[in-house]
């Protein structure tokens, strides 16, 4: 009883410790389009992170930070599950230089850096017009209804794996994911 008692406080105590507010529009989408180029399906967005501060913040305290999308389309179906079709994502880090600019760099090196000292400008340059290739039009039947999902997350990169284990319940990211969907006919 009494080790029942005492995670019972810890608990509560946790809670109140590490109660974060609540942020009521984190990340915002502009222009989410499907369309085919060249043959390829392309998924075209812009990212718009409203919570500038919190992502200062964050930069600040020198952690490492990492916008995260991921494009899954799907033909839609009534009566069952959606039939998960291709899917697509695309990673790129935020860091803050020492005493200098922000940086928003992509690992794939096709792509060029952005850098400056305002933060907002710098995600909106980086961010503001994103797209993604999700494989060969040719996939995508005539006469079917499609889902696409867009899933974005601005996630800590430094937080350590055996922490996120262990306190599985419990969101790292940087400002609360966001998940868009889209309806379409072709």
């Amino acid at each position: 009883m009494r080790l029942v008692t005492v995670l019972t406080a810890f608990l509560l105590l946790s809670q109140a410790v590490f109660c974060l507010p609540a942020h009521a529009e984190r990340i915002g989408l502009s222009n989410l389009v499907v369309d085919n180029q060249e043959g390829r399906i392309k998924v075209r967005f812009g990212v718009d992170i409203k919570d500038v501060e919190a992502v200062s913040q964050a930069l600040e305290k020198g952690e490492v930070l990492a916008l995260q999308c991921r494009a899954t389309l799907s033909r839609k179906r009534d009566y069952l599950w959606d039939t998960e079709g291709v899917s697509a994502e695309t990673t790129s880090r935020l860091v803050l230089q020492d005493g200098g600019p922000y940086e928003i760099s992509y690992p794939d090196g096709l792509r060029e850096h952005y850098r400056g000292r305002d933060l907002a400008l710098v995600m909106k340059e980086a961010w503001g017009a994103m797209n993604l290739d999700l494989g060969d039009w040719n996939t995508l039947a005539r006469g079917n209804v499609y889902t696409l999902t867009l899933d974005i997350r601005l996630k800590r990169l430094d937080i350590a794996s055996w922490t996120k284990g262990l306190l599985f319940f419990w969101n790292f990211d940087a400002v609360s994911p966001a998940s868009y969907q889209l309806d379409f006919s072709y």
